[in-house]
């Protein structure tokens, strides 16, 4: 088996003699297509700790097609698209709709980097779909990262014409501010310093400013929305996009802080914007089996366009190019496709 693995720091390895994964019940996928996720990007430049040890392969949003199974659902030749990890079902959180804080997960049995990947029946159930003929492979590989945005704009209460604003517009933010327009924001702002990524965020009718260029960003949105904006998403992780969201807020607004920021980092909340603003601040990680199955039916529904955020396309062979451009400002979603298909 051949499979992409993450050998050291910035460094990535093909290897073609890997043992395929053990295979007893659930579902055996051959990898088609599979994206390059921010986290992936983190875990490989070091920034982030490796969950296992080294070397192994990494990813998790993908598409393929399932090559053996146990299951009724899924049938030998369908084309799918599974999520990394379901909760176990009946702790507390999973029975309180926080399936997320799942401490007992399933997971898929390695990245999808590799050949192939295997997932446990109750993983399969709770977080497979098959994707009919007119979803394309890489629409199917974005559903993981579409319910990530699903949960995080769940969990700030957002309801039909309210106005969002998004602070950075790399795939997650953008995703953020397509989701919110697809549900019906009233008005959709956005905050990227990349002339690229405003372009392409104008191009879907949002509103766009440059944070780089002096004007307030809070004033500018007041002067669309009127009090400030219902919710904002501080969708890049990092302090300054934090505090911008506390300084872009208004009354009653709900600030989540989507971009995971260092272990450590401390916010500067003001307590008279809590207390008298009634600002909320709150944050997700990750993603229910409900939010991926929203995510499912609104990709075979059409009812939200993720084809124009792939910016770029290697081979599973070319995994250390697509690292090196997943850092770079003119890419959204890097997709790796495996040829051997």
């Amino acid at each position: 088996m051949k499979a992409a693995l993450f050998v050291a720091p910035n460094t990535i390895e093909v290897k073609h003699d890997l043992p395929e994964p053990e295979f007893k019940e659930g579902i055996l996928v051959k990898v088609k297509t599979t994206g390059f996720c921010a986290t992936d990007v983190k875990t490989i430049k070091a920034l982030k700790k490796p969950t296992r040890p080294l070397p192994f392969s990494f990813g998790h949003e993908f598409s393929g097609v399932v090559m053996k199974t146990t299951m009724g659902e899924f049938k030998e030749g369908d084309r799918v698209s599974v999520s990394p990890f379901c909760g176990c079902g009946h702790c507390k959180f999973c029975l309180t709709g926080e399936e997320q804080l799942c401490k007992s997960k399933t997971f898929q049995s390695g990245g999808t980097t590799s050949d192939f990947v295997t997932f446990k029946p109750w993983l399969a159930q709770k977080a497979g779909w098959v994707m009919p003929n007119d979803v394309t492979w890489e629409e199917g590989a974005m559903t993981e990262p579409l319910a990530c945005v699903i949960l995080g704009l769940r969990s700030t209460g957002f309801k039909p014409g309210e106005s969002v604003l998004v602070l950075g517009a790399g795939f997650m933010g953008m995703l953020n501010a397509l989701l919110a327009k697809s549900w019906g924001a009233s008005r959709v702002m956005v905050s990227e310093p990349s002339e690229f990524r405003r372009e392409l965020a104008k191009s879907f009718g949002i509103d766009v400013i440059d944070p780089t260029k002096g004007e307030d960003v809070g004033e500018w949105a007041r002067s669309l929305c009127g009090e400030g904006p219902d919710v904002i998403v501080a969708a890049a992780g990092t302090k300054p996009v934090a505090d911008s969201a506390f300084q872009a807020a208004g009354l009653g607004t709900r600030i989540h802080m989507f971009g995971g920021m260092p272990t450590g980092t401390m916010l500067d909340v003001s307590a008279d914007q809590v207390h008298y603003k009634r600002v909320t601040v709150l944050g997700t990680s990750g993603f229910r089996s409900v939010d991926v199955m929203t995510a499912a039916d609104m990709i075979k529904g059409h009812s939200i366009d993720l084809k124009p955020l792939v910016t770029h396309r290697f081979s599973v062979e070319e995994a250390q190019a697509a690292f090196e451009m997943a850092q770079q400002p003119n890419a959204l979603k890097v997709m790796m496709e495996n040829k051997d298909f």
